[in-house]
């Protein structure tokens, strides 16, 4: 990394802070006027591969969870993916696939083929609960009648804050539908948030550094343990942050996981607001796959309003490649290891379609829906086979 530092404070605070961070991943949106700059879009012979591929898999007989590039073979499409995997973890940090029409496969098939691309990007597919739901599904179900202020965010058709899914390496979307108003997906680079910080507010940047952010990861007995917000590590700046998983749980009653200080919250506003005036805002469409480093990149999404016939639904995974893999530091472990460690879960879990009844977790907190202590609230339904 190359360094400029001219912040005006003290000598003792100047010490700890990092310089300005340069290179790919600091980026603007503005550096994007042309999606296709971040695209991959897929062609004739690309989706001729693809369907060999899927009949190929079918044939075999195997399960959603062994899908994996060795039985889901893309010999040309498969090299300009490893590109896409090197640009995801040490270029820009984010491409779109575009091509595959939604209609065009039944849903067990497009989560089979989103699981075979996927694979050339990572080969390691993280839980995302306790259950072992490798899928989970991001939508507002109209089958659901619990009402929406009693969900968690990514179960409503509000506005989510920038954060990281903590824990997670690379996060990836499938956009099953989009909302008919609204509903944007947006991508922010930490690194380039950091830098406005290091020149206005360089008291953000050391409180974002500092660790000592309570995370929760136990509801009853409201363990916790602590952690930055943002690490320098391996030369790389990474992110593990999520305004809604900091601090005490609500339902945990009294505890002695502390509160966010106001110089904390302070510094959290900070860097949303940085990250919002860099910005890029994506203009899915239905049957697009997303894929961005989560480690390097903030995002968030715009409130929506859905048609009366169909909602918005993204399908998400948590993925990690093992030989590109940024190294985590230690005090940013704990969810990772959660999603990607040996956690003795046997079974799983592809989920299909949402969950048809909503049942509300009494422990839930974070912008991704992070369960602090399962219960049965992270059931979905009709299990890949």
């Amino acid at each position: 990394m190359m360094f400029d530092t001219s912040t005006g404070m003290s000598k003792d605070t100047m010490s700890s802070l990092p310089a300005a961070v340069k290179g790919p991943l600091a980026w603007s949106g503005a550096d994007f006027e042309d999606e296709m700059t971040y695209t991959l879009q897929l062609r004739d012979e690309d989706l001729e591969e693809i369907d060999a591929a899927l009949q190929n898999f079918k044939s075999l007989g195997l399960d959603g969870d062994e899908v994996a590039q060795d039985n889901f073979r893309l010999p040309n499409l498969g090299a300009r993916l490893a590109q896409c995997a090197e640009s995801v973890h040490n270029q820009r940090g984010f491409f779109v696939l575009r091509g595959l029409a939604g209609s065009r496969y039944s849903i067990e098939d497009s989560t089979t083929i989103f699981l075979g691309i996927a694979s050339y990007i990572a080969d390691k597919r993280g839980l995302q609960d306790r259950k072992g739901n490798v899928l989970s599904h991001i939508t507002d179900s109209k089958l659901w009648k619990v009402p929406v202020e009693e969900r968690h965010g990514i179960h409503s058709n509000q506005a989510l804050p920038y954060h990281n899914d903590m824990g997670c390496d690379i996060l990836a979307l499938q956009v099953r539908h989009m909302a008919e108003k609204g509903g944007y997906t947006y991508l922010s680079s930490v690194s380039t948030a950091f830098n406005e910080l290091l020149s206005e507010a360089p008291w953000a940047a050391v409180a974002l550094l500092t660790p000592d952010w309570p995370v929760q990861i136990s509801g009853r007995g409201a363990n916790s343990y602590l952690a930055p917000a943002l690490a320098i590590h391996d030369g790389r700046l990474m992110a593990s942050m999520d305004p809604n998983r900091f601090g005490p749980h609500p339902s945990s009653g009294p505890t002695d996981i502390p509160p966010l200080t106001a110089t904390q919250l302070s510094a959290l506003e900070r860097i949303s607001k940085a990250a919002h005036r860099s910005e890029l805002r994506l203009r899915l469409e239905t049957g697009d796959l997303l894929f961005f480093n989560n480690w390097a990149l903030l995002h968030r999404r715009d409130s929506y309003t859905d048609s009366d016939e169909t909602s918005r639904h993204m399908v998400r995974l948590w993925l990690r490649n093992s030989k590109l893999g940024w190294s985590v530091p230690e005090s940013m472990l704990p969810p990772w290891n959660a999603a990607y460690g040996d956690n003795g879960i046997r079974h799983r879990l592809y989920p299909l379609f949402p969950m048809p009844e909503y049942k509300v977790p009494k422990y839930s907190a974070g912008s991704a829906a992070f369960v602090i202590e399962d219960d049965d609230a992270s059931g979905e339904e009709n299990i890949l086979p």
